[in-house]
């Protein structure tokens, strides 16, 4: 046994009353201000203490002796070429090409982007997305303006003439 478990041993087989202070009637700032402020005496079996602080040395102990859990938050260095190729606009679609073509040349992802079939293949992808742009819908054509009626639009009929004075006029 080493020398912190038989100091544990030892203290939980103690059976002296320890005393501990306590001073309810007087607040912190009142302590601070009259040192000799009237205190209460309370006791506490020295073994129940000593129970409570072996178990503390003990999850301590625990605590130190186990082993760090590393968090591997390094990143490899395909997906870091990833995460550059995504920030330059290629799709993922691409990205999966790139990959499976750079498994077979054996080449970092970067490099192999210079690849001649690299190339072929991202500018038929490249042309492929133009034509579904261009294979859009025409447009509707424009909303067209509701022209308002004033009293020199042609073929106004002689009611209307006669609405349009009276809502000129406020009645």
């Amino acid at each position: 046994m080493s020398e912190q478990d038989n100091q544990v041993v030892e203290a939980t087989n103690s059976t002296e009353e320890v005393e501990l202070v306590v001073d309810e009637s007087t607040t912190e700032s009142e302590a601070v201000e009259s040192p000799e402020a009237e205190v209460k005496e309370e006791t506490v079996p020295k073994s129940q203490f000593n129970q409570v602080l072996a178990r503390a040395k003990k999850a301590e102990a625990l605590l130190k002796n186990k082993p760090k859990e590393s968090i591997n938050n390094v990143l490899s260095e395909e997906t870091i070429e990833e995460k550059i190729l995504l920030s330059q606009g290629l799709s993922s679609e691409l990205i999966d090409e790139l990959k499976a073509l750079s498994k077979v040349r054996g080449k970092s992802l970067l490099a192999t982007t210079t690849d001649p079939i690299f190339v072929a293949i991202k500018e038929a992808k490249e042309k492929e997305v133009k034509e579904q742009k261009a294979r859009l819908g025409a447009s509707k054509g424009s909303g067209s303006v509701k022209k308002e009626k004033s009293f020199t639009t042609p073929g106004l009929t002689p009611e209307e003439h006669k609405e349009m004075w009276k809502s000129s006029q406020g009645r």
